[in-house]
């Protein structure tokens, strides 16, 4: 595969995370001064603020919006499209396809844990637009396998090698639905924080999901 396709996807994307996760962190506030990370780097091993093991200088976002793709690079677990190396921001053309996706691979956990089918988790979607153009891998079978990660990974690292943005990919997850691995904070504006989902665990994988409203004070 010498040569491959370009372009910026005109969707949005959309991204979920589970909620007990933060909603923000320290690269959503501005100014952060270089000064001041460089100090905090050396008080602290907290990844967040050991960033530039993770993220070029360059490549490095700061401001309103930005904590949840940051911190996609700096908190590291492996995917189809990333190794223990190097993280990724992972998102869909759907929130549809954002929580199957998330679902497959929270299940295994939930399934670690021995959850009843009384559970249920609670996910914070996150909206944006791609900035930069991304490899269009859809028509790639050997990155869809459903298990096996490793030649996405393999090609993942020579695409990072060669400054690319992130790619755009299939779903393995959701038949139908698009998602894109991005390797780089500049492939997409800020994101905002859009709404919150109920996804009901059966005992044995997440079954159905459904948008929460707003609460209500007691």
């Amino acid at each position: 595969m010498d040569a491959y396709q370009l372009l910026v996807p005109e969707w949005k994307h959309h991204r979920v995370i589970h909620s007990r996760f933060p909603p923000r962190n320290l690269f959503d506030d501005d100014p952060l001064t270089q000064n001041l990370l460089a100090e905090l780097e050396g008080a602290t091993s907290d990844r967040l603020f050991r960033w530039r093991e993770c993220i070029e200088e360059a490549d490095a976002r700061f401001g309103e919006g930005w904590g949840a793709v940051m911190a996609s690079f700096c908190y590291i677990r492996p995917g189809r499209f990333n190794t223990h190396t190097f993280g990724a921001y992972y998102c869909a053309g759907s929130v549809h396809t954002a929580i199957a996706e998330w679902s497959f691979h929270a299940a295994k956990v939930w399934r670690d844990h021995g959850f009843d089918d009384q559970a249920s988790a609670v996910v914070r979607a996150y909206t944006g637009k791609f900035q930069e153009p991304l490899v269009d891998l859809r028509e790639h079978p050997s990155v869809h396998l459903p298990d096996d990660y490793s030649p996405a990974q393999a090609l993942a690292q020579t695409l990072r090698a060669q400054h690319h943005y992130g790619v755009i990919y299939q779903s393995v997850r959701h038949e139908g639905g698009v998602a894109a691995a991005l390797f780089r904070p500049p492939a997409t504006s800020s994101v905002r924080q859009a709404a919150h989902y109920s996804v009901r665990w059966n005992g044995e994988r997440f079954v159905e999901f459904a948008k929460l409203n707003n609460y209500e004070k007691l």
